[in-house]
């Protein structure tokens, strides 16, 4: 199976942005772990993004191993791409990911 190339859209970027500093705010280096299990996550995201379940609108959700958040995102098949809507802690209402 071929890679899918991940775009970051810019309020994912803003997202993981606030996220990693309230972690640090709360312990040194502790976004940087949470940047870490993001990037575990955008990898099982690139091999196989199928695997993960559709939950509205033909977006996806990945969890977090580590912290709760979920990156939330759609594929186009066609371009082999996989486009990254937010990361969204899992604690925060729904309709937070589907106003994007």
């Amino acid at each position: 199976m071929e890679k899918f190339k991940i775009v970051v859209l810019p309020l994912a970027k803003t997202d993981i942005r606030e996220a990693r500093k309230w972690y640090n705010s709360q312990q040194h280096g502790l976004g940087k772990r949470l940047t870490s299990d993001m990037n575990i996550t955008l990898r099982k995201i690139e091999r196989n993004p199928t695997s993960f379940a559709v939950r509205y609108n033909q977006v996806r959700f990945a969890n977090f191993n580590s912290f709760p958040y979920a990156a939330h995102f759609y594929i186009d098949e066609v371009k082999t791409t996989v486009y990254l809507l937010g990361f969204i802690h899992t604690g925060r209402h729904p309709d937070t990911s589907k106003e994007r």
